[in-house]
């Protein structure tokens, strides 16, 4: 199961496969909240954690796809076996980077083994090096005496692979984790989630979850005015349809407040719905649209 991270009443994923997999497979969407990694200072493309709806969390512990916890090795200091076994980690992990920077600079020298014996060879006769020299033809006792030198290969890709400096510490790339590596199911505390816990967060459920299992992705609709804003597929490739704003059905819009809202709607290119519970207790919808008035002339 996929485990949603409870911490000061957010309820987050941290785990990148997670978050992938919430969105391809069940159509949750979240919102992304921190800085990437190799780009900390900017806030147009964000990463992980991924923050979750209320609405997102019920439905996902409803149909059992995931379950709450909080991790209470994370409310207190590291223990030293967790300080011990993250120095162990971190040397191991430059122990490959090391290894990985020689296999590459292998990869490398022996990609320019032929230009490297050539200038060697030049430096030998005391023939110039330099790039515009290099592409004049020798003089044909010179290119004998040029052809004449062995150089063995393994000794110079030894010599050169010698002049790698050794990677140090201090300039080791550091692993920013997506995931917390050393979970012990000893510190996972299972959480019982309490939303919705009144009739307004039952409405805001209920409607979540209607327009969820009719296929649609459904995101927080604030930036709009609303509650909700419903999509035919992925946000990513399309442009969401719908403003959805819960209502009591008892409660009264002022015309002002139904006219601002309904003019936003148009102005973006969506339609406002309003979902309110029927008789039944079954959510149901009433759409509005902008139309122009039509002015008329005395004849």
């Amino acid at each position: 199961m996929i485990d949603l991270i409870l911490s000061r009443n957010n309820v987050f994923i941290w785990s990148a496969e997670d978050w992938l997999k919430l969105r391809k497979d069940y159509r949750i969407i979240g919102e992304l909240i921190g800085c990437l990694p190799k780009k900390p200072r900017q806030d147009i493309f964000l990463g992980l954690p991924l923050l979750l709806q209320p609405e997102e969390v019920s439905l996902l512990l409803e149909k059992n796809i995931a379950r709450l916890v909080r991790y209470s090795c994370l409310q207190k200091p590291p223990s030293n076996s967790l300080k011990q076994a993250f120095e162990e980690y971190r040397n191991t992990l430059y122990v490959e980077q090391e290894k990985c920077l020689k296999k590459e600079r292998q990869k490398q020298i022996i990609g320019m083994m032929d230009k490297i014996i050539e200038g060697k060879k030049r430096k030998m006769l005391g023939i110039d090096t330099r790039k515009k020299k290099v592409m004049k033809s020798l003089d044909p006792k010179v290119q004998a005496a040029f052809n004449n030198i062995e150089i063995n290969r393994q000794d110079l890709l030894k010599e050169e692979m010698a002049k790698l400096p050794k990677l140090d510490k201090s300039e080791a790339l550091i692993q920013t984790h997506t995931a917390y590596p050393w979970t012990d199911e000893n510190d996972i505390e299972i959480i019982e989630w309490k939303y919705p816990s009144n009739e307004k967060q039952q409405l805001r459920y209920k409607t979540y979850k209607d327009l969820w299992e009719r296929g649609y992705y459904v995101t927080n609709g604030e930036k709009f005015g609303g509650d909700f804003l419903a999509y035919p597929g992925d946000p990513i490739m399309f442009h969401s349809q719908f403003i959805i704003l819960c209502k009591d059905k008892k409660e009264e819009i002022p015309i002002t407040e139904l006219s601002a809202q309904c003019r936003i709607a148009c102005h973006v290119r969506k339609t406002q719905v309003y979902a309110f519970f029927s008789e039944n207790q079954i959510i149901k919808y009433q759409s509005f649209q902008w139309a122009e008035s039509a002015t008329f002339e005395n004849v």
